[in-house]
């Protein structure tokens, strides 16, 4: 997803957009009854829950902001310096606490809990907070009936949220991470396709071009082609986006459809079947739960890409890849008595002279000589277990004609189909 170009946002601009953290901070404010916020080095407020009247009334002039963020930068630094949650009262009085945000051992942010007291205020304590706050400007009695309305807790109370905050903020730093590049690539598959969108308006062929994307996708994958492979999926992403003109159940469908087909495709050539099946289904589960058109489109490419990993990785013989194809199809399609090079090679989604000129290199025989073994082997097994005529049997393994069936069993077998049964 690197080639989509957009300014990557900063770690603790992404964190500021998680809906997780929000709603566990939500959570933390309502159960403790503090005011909790998300700061920047510089003590800047970026994300903040159940702010206090009090603090509202200081951070309302210039002079009473510029100190609440120089009070909060200096606890980060504390805070960072030792990895713990640290205590400290504030430029106004109160008792505050802060964890530091870490991300690959920079300092990113800090998370601010607090504005609190540990003891119910008297008429002293009041008295002493105006005085501290005088310099601010702030109406008194606005201030002081706002300063017993704040919440007395206990130390012990104190020490167990900041635990809990310093977990938090443990987990964004490290299992969150990977949430937030996700955050990240939703909003660069979202510009890089309605770009694309705005830039290819011919809507007349969209479901002719799908198919002939497909088709040259898997020809690419076949030779090894991995930055093609790459271009052509971008490509079809878009396909599927212009085709369903942004409805997301038929992105879903057609995005569906195709990883079945890359499924089955990666079973032909050799990926394990059980394997390939449990990861589709896992990755199902994840489209299952895609609401938006972006986050269906990262599904689509993120799999997609996967697959394409895993099927061009350069120890694997394209040659032999296209060989293996060709012969589970014909195992899979030997019954049919119109079965022909070129609907193998389409099937190949290559030319019917290369595969026919490769085949012969890598196995000394051709195409045609293999599907006659395929179809002989099958009809020993049923002139052993089944009682159906010559004739039946010859027609069930795609010969239409009993005495080219019965010539060719001879020339491979050494026996007629008759003597055969009578032997075995």
């Amino acid at each position: 997803m690197q080639e989509y170009s957009m300014q990557k946002e900063s770690y603790i601009e992404q964190l500021n957009d998680n809906k997780m953290l929000k709603r566990i901070l939500n959570s933390f404010s309502t159960i403790t009854r503090m005011n909790v916020a998300v700061t920047n080095t510089d003590g800047d407020y970026l994300l903040i829950k159940r702010e206090t009247d009090f603090c509202q009334l200081v951070r309302s002039t210039a002079q009473g902001l510029e100190c609440c963020r120089s009070s909060y930068a200096r606890a980060g630094m504390e805070a960072e310096k030792w990895n713990e949650p640290y205590f400290f009262k504030c430029h106004a009085g109160l008792i505050a606490w802060a964890c530091p945000i870490l991300l690959d051992g920079k300092h990113e942010g800090n998370f601010i809990c607090g504005q609190v007291l540990m003891w119910k205020p008297d008429d002293y304590y009041i008295q002493e907070i105006l005085e501290i706050t005088k310099k601010l400007d702030i109406d008194k009695a606005a201030l002081k009936k706002a300063a017993k309305k704040l919440e007395v807790i206990s130390a012990e109370h104190m020490q167990a949220a900041a635990d809990i905050l310093f977990v938090t903020a443990n987990y964004f730093a490290h299992s969150g991470t990977s949430t937030l590049d996700y955050q990240q690539q939703l909003r660069m598959i979202s510009s890089w396709l309605w770009n694309e969108n705005y830039n290819k308006k011919d809507q007349e062929t969209v479901e002719q071009d799908i198919l002939e994307l497909e088709k040259e996708f898997f020809r690419e994958i076949r030779l090894s082609q991995q930055e093609s492979s790459r271009e052509l999926l971008k490509n079809l992403a878009v396909k599927f986006f212009t085709h369903s003109r942004g409805k997301i159940e038929i992105i879903k469908g057609l995005s569906i459809e195709f990883i079945s087909l890359l499924t089955r495709f990666a079973t032909e050539c050799g990926t394990n079947f059980e394997e390939s099946i449990r990861y589709s289904f896992k990755r199902l589960n994840e489209l299952e739960e895609a609401d938006t058109v972006e986050k269906v489109i990262l599904w689509l490419l993120t799999t997609g890409n996967i697959y394409i990993d895993l099927l061009t990785e350069k120890d694997v013989d394209p040659q032999e890849t296209i060989i293996n194809n060709a012969v589970s199809y014909i195992r899979s399609n030997y019954p049919s008595q119109g079965l022909s090079l070129k609907i193998i090679a389409d099937h190949c989604h290559i030319s019917p002279s290369y595969l026919s000129r490769i085949f012969k290199q890598k196995k000394g025989y051709t195409i045609t000589q293999q599907v006659n073994r395929t179809r002989i082997e099958e009809a020993r097994h049923l002139l052993q277990v089944s009682d159906s005529t010559i004739e039946e049997i010859a027609k069930k393994v795609g010969f239409n004609d009993r005495s080219y069936f019965c010539k060719v069993f001879k020339k491979q077998v050494g026996l007629s189909p008759s003597d055969y049964r009578k032997r075995f």
